[in-house]
């Protein structure tokens, strides 16, 4: 018998090329506060968009080139109009020549830690069980599958749930917009003045 702890059903994932299967829970409201809050803890926070492009503006300027203004440029278009692919290359390609530079090589490094550890922490709260040989007793401590069973776990496995219980704290299409925009707010009155 399988116990879930969750107000909506849980489904069965099997991560691509395997039998084996993990019972994966979308996240009560509590459940999503208490994993963001390890998440940051062992994560860190993602660095935005907006970030990123300052600080490879930065780093251009750390590294002086001779067409740094040209090379701004770029980042500058990129920003402006995120569909342009020949921009998007280009942006690629400062990027990579930027990743050394201190000032960017921190956030490309923030990012990653993040990226790396989200499916792991999200494994950590989303599962609820499993089946498949060569795959140790399951158990939770806490409301959380242990450290040291998630370790006992194919690494490609705890990514895949991982990142398939991340997709389950986002809302569906037909949860998108189920709330009516907000009411107006009442108009300012006019002032008045006093006789």
């Amino acid at each position: 018998m399988t116990v879930v702890f969750s107000r909506r059903d849980a489904e069965w994932f099997a991560p691509p090329g395997t039998d084996r299967r993990y019972l994966v829970a979308p996240l009560t409201y509590r459940e999503r506060q208490a994993f963001r809050a390890d998440l940051a803890r062992e994560g860190g926070i993602y660095p935005s968009h907006a970030q990123m492009l300052d600080a490879l503006r930065a780093a251009v300027r750390e590294a002086s080139p001779d067409n740094a203004d040209e090379v701004l440029a770029v980042i500058d278009a990129s920003e402006a109009t995120p569909d342009d692919a020949d921009v998007q290359v280009q942006l690629g390609t400062i990027e990579a020549a930027c990743a050394t530079v201190p000032v960017y090589a921190g956030l490309l490094a923030a990012r990653q830690r993040y990226l790396g550890t989200l499916p792991w922490v999200a494994a950590r709260h989303a599962l609820r069980g499993w089946e498949g040989d060569g795959l140790p007793t399951f158990r939770r401590t806490r409301g959380l599958v242990p450290d040291d069973l998630l370790d006992a776990l194919p690494q490609e496995d705890v990514e895949a749930v991982g990142w398939r219980a991340s997709s389950l704290m986002q809302p569906g299409r037909d949860a998108e917009g189920n709330s009516g925009a907000p009411s107006p707010s009442p108009e300012t009155p006019a002032p008045t003045t006093a006789a």
